[in-house]
């Protein structure tokens, strides 16, 4: 039986391509071991257009099959290593403040005195940076006498930076990995709750002082929504009247959290009413895109729209307030609002796990901090004891 050669057919197939052979060309052979016996025949003119093929199959180089010799693996491949362009900062920022605004503008400012510090002119210089440049940077931040808690802070803005290279394989590493940061102490559970009493003389406080008027019920609306849903000083600033909306008929506040991860409250019905007066006041019901909390002169930014309050502004009214009624503000701040919040409906019977997803944390060790019900002296032991 006589030995088929596909080698042949391959070289004549090349051949074919080489010669400029006309769409709808085919291959016709009487022996496929002898390629000359392969003539090219193109399909609209069979007659006029058979070439013999002459070629010796020995001498053509097989172009289909790789070399073995010159064939690389993934791991030495060039094209896996190389690096692409160091995007600007302006990118990343950009990618920040999509998420929130008020980091993306500390980002900002802590990753300039990085620059500053190292000399960094442009996007490529970040390549040159290493762990020891990082270190440098935090003992020359220790030496301002900043706190460790601003310390961390700034780390992380810069860290976060290289982190986005990274990903983008703009760069190899983050020289912040494995850094020692200063230790920073969490502030959860040491903000003191204020009592019941104390709870309700501030929610009367804003009318009482200011009257019945935009400052007033805008003051006022503000302490309800602070002491009815415990949110945080930057989630009461972001509201927009369009957070007030309703589901099957029972009213909402849709509440944009830390990350832009997002809750829906129910609203209570105080805090609600509270909020209606002030913006039927403001003749701002309609104007869906509005912050829900304006200052009382309205400033308007590029798009036309309404700005924002800003924290520090909620963060006076509060505290004004506190003062008014004789709170004792050493260890007051408007979070002390969300841990009175929290330790009132957990007292009050409220679902640990469901005052953890209402408050938007990630861990319920985080919610039990808020949780007092452990020092309420009738479910102490010593008073179960009877004899």
């Amino acid at each position: 039986m006589r030995k088929k050669s596909s080698f042949s057919l391959f070289k004549a197939i090349d051949q074919m391509i080489a010669s400029g052979a006309p769409p709808g060309s085919m291959l016709i052979a009487d022996d496929i071991d002898n390629p000359k016996k392969f003539v090219i025949v193109d399909g609209q003119d069979m007659k006029s257009n058979i070439k013999p093929a002459t070629t010796n199959p020995k001498n053509l180089i097989d172009r289909d099959r790789p070399n073995n010799q010159e064939t690389k693996s993934k791991i030495e491949n060039d094209n896996y290593h190389a690096l692409k362009d160091v995007p600007p900062e302006t990118d990343w920022l950009q990618e920040r403040r999509n998420r929130s605004g008020q980091t993306a503008r500390g980002y900002k400012y802590d990753v300039n005195e990085f620059k500053i510090f190292l000399g960094i002119k442009k996007p490529e210089d970040y390549r040159r940076v290493t762990r020891k440049h990082v270190t440098e940077w935090i003992e020359h931040l220790k030496n301002q006498k900043l706190t460790n808690e601003s310390i961390g802070r700034k780390v992380s803005a810069v860290s976060s930076l290289f982190k986005y290279y990274c990903e983008r394989a703009a760069l190899k590493d983050n020289p912040c990995t494995n850094i020692t940061r200063p230790k920073v102490e969490s502030n959860i559970g040491k903000t003191d709750e204020i009592s019941r009493d104390e709870a309700k003389l501030l929610l009367e406080a804003p009318l009482k002082f200011r009257g019945n008027n935009i400052r007033g019920l805008r003051d006022s609306a503000i302490v309800a929504v602070f002491l009815y849903h415990g949110l945080r000083r930057a989630e009461v600033k972001d509201l927009k009247v369009k957070s007030v909306h309703n589901k099957q008929g029972v009213p909402y506040l849709l509440v944009k959290g830390k990350g832009s991860k997002t809750r829906d409250l129910p609203f209570h019905p105080i805090a609600l009413q509270k909020i209606y007066t002030y913006l039927e006041a403001d003749k701002r019901m309609d104007e869906l895109d509005s912050p829900v909390f304006c200052p009382l002169k309205k400033l308007y930014d590029s798009d036309g729209l309404l700005k924002h309050m800003s924290g520090n502004a909620i963060y006076d009214i509060v505290m004004y307030y506190a003062k008014m009624i004789g709170l004792k503000t050493e260890n007051f701040h408007p979070h002390s609002l969300r841990a009175t919040w929290a330790t009132n409906a957990l007292r009050n019977g409220a679902d640990l796990g469901k005052v953890q997803d209402y408050l938007g944390h990630a861990s319920v060790q985080t919610t039990r901090i808020y949780d007092k019900r452990k020092d309420d002296l009738e479910d102490s032991p010593t008073f179960k004891v009877k004899y």
